[in-house]
């Protein structure tokens, strides 16, 4: 079972994202989203994601400080 988290503001993509991914893996998946730069890090604190997919352009911290800060 994979965890995947989804970081973006747009609320299309995430759905987007979630329904290709549902679609092909069914539940062998569980997936998180978050919204912002800020809320990414502490979902990723509290989920633990095997896959990250990130938004570069995100309210508050951006996408790529939001990865170095995770690592």
């Amino acid at each position: 079972m994979y965890r995947i988290m989804i970081a973006d503001d747009e609320g299309i993509a995430v759905d987007s994202f979630t329904y290709m991914i549902r679609e092909e893996f069914g539940d062998s998946c569980i997936i998180e989203s978050a919204k912002t730069g800020r809320s990414v890090i502490e979902l990723a604190e509290r989920f633990r994601p095997d896959i990250a997919l990130m938004d570069i352009r995100m309210p508050g911290i951006n996408g790529i400080d939001a990865i170095k800060e995770i690592r």
